[in-house]
């Protein structure tokens, strides 16, 4: 599956559990590490959870296997790796600590 489809069914699964802040930044061309990022935030543990929940259903009912998973709703951020993709699941106030996209602002980004 092309990683734009991929992008596609993540930013979807975000938005259907009401994700605030959705947006993509585009690292492949700077970072061996993958070729996209997806931040997003959400207001509470619960919500957090939602969110993660909501994008490994998607991918998994699509046939993508989860890479690896890091971090709980608990400590405020979750990542799922979906090797071209990383998603990054934050509380505001863990997003506004980590700052990745004033950490990666020289890369092309979009907010949905």
């Amino acid at each position: 599956m092309q990683t734009e489809e991929m992008l596609s069914m993540i930013v979807g699964a975000l938005q259907n559990k009401k994700g605030i802040r959705i947006s993509t930044l585009e690292v492949g061309e700077v970072s061996p590490v993958c070729d996209c990022f997806v931040v997003v935030s959400g207001s509470n543990q619960s919500q957090l959870d939602a969110l993660s929940d909501g994008v490994e259903e998607t991918m998994h009912k699509a046939g993508i296997s989860l890479r690896g998973r890091e971090g709980d709703s608990r400590g405020g951020w979750i990542l799922l790796d979906y090797s071209d993709i990383v998603v990054h699941i934050f509380s505001e106030e863990m997003r506004d600590f980590y700052q990745l996209e004033r950490s990666w602002r020289d890369v092309r980004g979009r907010e949905y």
